[in-house]
């Protein structure tokens, strides 16, 4: 977390100093564009506004000029120190404050002076009422008289300019946000490819510098630590392999032996029908243990994908079809048949033409397990219906009998290691279905039991 905030600090950091930039050079733009203004729009105040309002109210009694009340008024709500009045030879024919120092009396130079700068330093404002001039000092200390003059073309480019410095300010703006984003984006390029390998696990040496360092520095500890339990876990995964594999061809001599024997025996005339009946049975649970082993051996290469797939292009239905008869015509068959358990098969026609991408040998073996579950679990017989049929383009194999089904508890317990429910063989038809895209289905009966369906997705190698 720390890393992370570094990053988006120095981000924001970088971002903050370039948006102060840009206001402090956009203000310096309109501090001197103001500068250049203000005076002239607050003298323009005074001579168009209040001054000539003034004027107006000047009138002649007597020889004497005077001010109306209304006009008295306006002078006094003026921000302005003294005002004065010139009539055409320059003298002061009406004043207001105006100081002691100043003349009563100017000449057409002095008027020329202080019309456009200042008088004794206050700046003035003049306005030409009737026959009189209007001269209005202002505050020295808040107004400062500046006279220059501007082409008129400068005013008229005045949206011209507006629309320029607008323009360049969305360039440069556009410019360093899509500068910055490129820097952190290509800071944290290597961070975002480290995690898309960490969840690959592969390994990783990234840089350990720039604005993404401490993250890249934690990343490639983080790769060697997975990469230290990938090695230890494969270690471990190829031990038990090992191991099963070497059990499984220990017990397979001995196993052997003892079917050949169980076989002579329940054959033999000589013996009585109990001693043949006892082989018998020793026959069948040494054919279950061999099936145990095959088991074993198996789910273990599929757990640790040591077992190939032998894919070629099959028929779902022959599958099926051949699954049967296997059970049928080997020794196991005899079980099935004495126990009076009947297999029925249930075909859809348009899964007769579908042809898959498929380890036919694979998907045999689940269908054994399944159909071959309901037949050792139901020891009084049953009736074993397996339907093949199309649903949502998925191949399914549908697995039911009028037996009592897959007990809950199995169900429950199929991703968990319990000792007191063995439940191998449909781990198996679930690996075998999920190395083909595929999965097993357990269907809820009313009874609270269950019968399951082993489901096949169809590729793009499926032909219809």
């Amino acid at each position: 977390m720390k890393s992370l905030f570094k990053i988006i600090c120095r981000y924001s950091v970088t971002a903050g100093v370039i948006i102060f930039v840009f206001l402090l050079s956009n203000a310096a733009a309109f501090l001197f564009w103001g500068y250049k203004t203000m005076e002239n729009d607050r003298s323009e105040k005074f001579d168009r506004e209040a001054v000539e309002e003034i004027g107006g109210e000047l009138y002649r009694e007597n020889n004497v000029w005077k001010i109306t009340e209304t006009g008295m008024a306006k002078v006094e709500e003026m921000e302005c120190q003294w005002m004065m009045a010139l009539d055409e030879r320059g003298n002061v024919v009406w004043e207001w404050r105006l100081p002691e120092e100043f003349a009563r009396s100017y000449s057409l130079q002095d008027v020329a002076g202080f019309s456009r700068w200042y008088l004794h330093d206050y700046p003035v404002a003049v306005w030409r009422s009737g026959n009189l001039l209007l001269v209005t000092g202002l505050d020295m200390h808040t107004i400062m008289r500046i006279s220059e003059m501007m082409p008129i073309s400068n005013i008229s480019g005045i949206p011209a300019y507006i629309s320029l410095a607008f323009t360049v300010n969305l360039v440069l703006i556009l410019f360093f946000v899509l500068f910055l984003g490129y820097r952190f984006y290509r800071a944290l390029k290597p961070v975002g490819k480290g995690i898309e390998s960490l969840v690959e696990q592969e390994p990783l040496c990234l840089r350990e510098k720039g604005m993404a360092g401490d993250l890249a520095r934690k990343l490639n500890r983080v790769s060697d630590i997975l990469q230290e339990q990938k090695k230890k876990l494969s270690r471990r995964d190829q031990a038990r392999t090992e191991w099963i594999s070497g059990v499984s061809h220990d017990i397979r001599t001995p196993l052997a032996l003892i079917l050949g024997y169980s076989d002579r025996l329940k054959k033999d005339e000589s013996l009585s029908k109990d001693a043949r009946k006892s082989a018998e049975i020793i026959c069948g649970q040494s054919l279950i243990i061999r099936q145990l082993i095959d088991d074993l051996n198996l789910t273990s290469k599929l757990a640790y994908q040591a077992q190939p797939l032998k894919k070629s292009l099959c028929s779902p239905a022959q599958i099926l079809r051949e699954c049967a008869a296997d059970m049928y015509n080997e020794e196991t068959g005899e079980e099935v048949a004495e126990e009076n358990t009947d297999i029925e098969l249930i075909i859809d026609p348009e899964t007769e033409k579908v042809k898959i991408t498929a380890d036919a040998g694979l998907l045999k073996r689940a269908l054994r397990n399944l159909i071959g579950n309901s037949v050792r679990h139901n020891p009084g017989g049953c009736r074993v219906t397996v339907r093949l049929y199309i649903k949502e383009k998925q191949i399914v194999w549908e697995v039911r009998d009028s037996g009592k089904g897959i007990p809950e508890a199995v169900v429950e317990n199929m991703d968990s290691q319990t000792e007191k429910i063995h439940i191998m063989g449909l781990r198996l038809v679930r690996q075998i279905a999920k190395a083909h895209g595929g999965d097993l289905v357990f269907c809820r009966r009313e009874t609270g039991c269950y019968d399951a369906e082993m489901v096949i997705c169809m590729d793009k190698n499926t032909n219809i």
